[in-house]
């Protein structure tokens, strides 16, 4: 059977027209690409804009510029140290860093140190308008460079002082004591919002007899005055600078600039209110010193009678603060609250024991006890474990006296 075939439609050559040429078809694929870039700029443009919006859509973009600052105050100053957290703030956003850069507690910690220029300390200190500052003045003597640390410890101050009025803390962390005298020196204006006062003289053992103490500090006007933190400055021992305190640190005072014992009592006798005492690296008084103390009050007049109460000293610690000066100490204290209690390079704390056990006679709450590298008799302390019934940690370290029956034996009360 014949089938009729209509004839294929003839193949276009394509090759020789014009329109199909090499240049038109290579003009057409770069309009092509120019379109493509462009679609891809304006789906980059719309994906940023949707990302904004949902931004501003979330909760932390809604919140006050108040409420932002607070967030960012707990955020940095619950730091202890000086950190990258308030930059790390800044480089969010630009509200974020606006609202960093007005509010004026974030910029109140002022530290000039081997690693903190001064610049940055002018910076904070303009920042911080009229709100309390926390001062630090920190040089390590391993980086010490001498004249040049001088230098700049007195430009901080120069820098510093004119804002006295609104301290806080001051902290001053100096290798010698002819810096920290040049410090001082200029701590003359009165300190009405100054809470913590922090001194610490690294060499300790090297003595400066060309310094006197740069008193009064503060105008003798620090009426807020409760943490004092002294170590190797000799403030003269004037005891209306130190009143009313509820923590006193001091330490690192060796021979000359030891404070006797009618000067730590005088001081403990004007802080009634103590919580806190720490007396550490000092050296001992002479025993004839305390023989005054010893005495029994009714038998001269001339001996000191009267007892310091002090109701709400919770901790004391005493390392190699001189077992004289310590037991004298105790025998002038009355301390029912008591309930923490370090005795660390002591000689002998028998009597210091003795003291304790005269105490819980009346009120000794003590719950921690820790004895180190000191003397006891066992026996007078057994019996003032059998008084202490609120004891819960008991620390002997480095002790020979210990027996290994001392915890089994029956307390004697």
């Amino acid at each position: 059977m014949y089938t009729h075939h209509s004839p294929a439609a003839p193949t276009r050559d394509l090759r020789g027209t014009t329109d199909q040429s090499i240049p038109h078809l290579r003009e057409a694929l770069s309009s092509l690409e120019i379109k493509m870039a462009s679609l891809m700029d304006e789906r980059d443009e719309l994906e940023s804009r949707l990302a904004q919006a949902v931004r501003l859509q979330a909760p932390i973009q809604r919140l006050p510029s108040e409420l932002l600052a607070s967030i960012f105050t707990i955020g940095v100053l619950d730091m202890e140290e000086d950190s990258l957290m308030l930059s790390n703030l800044m480089l969010v956003c630009r509200y974020w860093s606006e609202v960093a850069v007005s509010t004026p507690v974030l910029w109140s910690r002022i530290v000039v140190s081997n690693h903190d220029s001064l610049d940055k300390a002018k910076r904070n200190l303009s920042r911080s308008k009229s709100v309390s500052l926390d001062v630090l003045i920190s040089f390590s003597p391993k980086l010490e460079s001498g004249s040049l640390t001088t230098e700049t410890i007195v430009l901080a101050m120069d820098l510093l002082w004119p804002s006295t009025w609104r301290w806080k803390s001051f902290r001053l962390w100096v290798p010698n004591r002819a810096q920290a005298h040049a410090a001082l020196q200029r701590c003359r204006e009165q300190a009405p919002l100054l809470e913590v006062l922090q001194i610490r003289i690294h060499q300790s053992m090297q003595d400066d007899h060309h310094s006197l103490p740069p008193l009064p500090l503060f105008d003798g006007q620090a009426p807020r005055l409760r943490t004092c933190s002294l170590h190797s400055f000799n403030f003269g021992w004037d005891v209306s600078a130190i009143r009313g305190l509820r923590v006193l640190e001091l330490g690192g005072y060796w021979n000359g600039f030891s404070p006797s014992v009618s000067v730590t009592l005088e001081i403990l006798r004007a802080c009634p209110e103590l919580e806190e005492l720490v007396l550490r690296n000092m050296s001992d008084v002479d025993a004839d010193s305390c023989s005054m103390y010893d005495a029994e009050p009714h038998r001269d007049k001339r001996y000191p009678s009267h007892i310091i109460h002090l109701p709400r000293l919770v901790r004391a610690s005493f390392y190699y603060a001189g077992i004289h000066r310590t037991r004298t100490i105790f025998s002038q204290l009355s301390f029912p609250a008591l309930e923490k209690l370090e005795l660390c390079y002591m000689d002998d704390v028998t009597t210091v024991l003795n003291h304790l056990k005269r105490q819980s006679l009346t009120s000794l709450p003590l719950r921690h006890l820790r004895i180190e590298a000191s003397f006891f008799n066992e026996f007078e302390l057994v019996k003032l474990l059998g008084r202490t019934l609120s004891l819960a940690t008991l620390e002997l370290v480095d002790v020979e006296d210990a027996s290994s029956n001392l915890l089994k034996v029956r307390p004697f009360v």
